[in-house]
């Protein structure tokens, strides 16, 4: 069902001061760029095999939702690559686990779904199609 760990998502205060540091790790940006729709601004680092994408909330009240009071980052989620989306979710909500949408959300080139921390065990995932759009 999951084929591997695609990415680990850091919700960060300054995006423009952690794309600093990872920079400074030696860590190379994938792509970066602003999701409205989701009142983000992220970048994608490869990291070996996998990525950390870096998430900036870009409206107060999405800021204090995603990464709480006083925090400069935290760990939210983590993408996980799978082959086809639709029929994951379906297999995983047999197990009682709900999503943060009714329907798969495009995202650059991917399809992607969040699952709802409650209904998996207090663990956000992220499910990603890569290239399905």
């Amino acid at each position: 069902m999951f084929k591997r760990i695609d990415h680990i998502g850091v919700v960060v205060d300054d995006i423009a001061g952690a794309r600093a540091f990872l920079e400074s790790l030696g860590m190379r940006l994938e792509r970066a760029q602003d999701v409205p729709e989701r009142n983000v601004r992220i970048a994608f680092y490869q990291c070996g095999d996998g990525r950390i994408e870096l998430i900036e909330p870009t409206t107060e009240e999405s800021r204090r939702r995603r990464l709480g009071d006083g925090n400069q980052a935290r760990i939210e989620h983590i993408g996980v690559e799978v082959d086809d989306v639709p029929s994951v979710i379906e297999a995983v909500q047999g197990l009682g686990v709900a999503f943060t949408t009714s329907e798969p959300v495009p995202v650059g080139p991917n399809l992607n779904a969040w699952t709802r921390p409650e209904t998996s065990d207090g663990i956000q995932f992220q499910l990603v199609q890569r290239d399905a759009v």
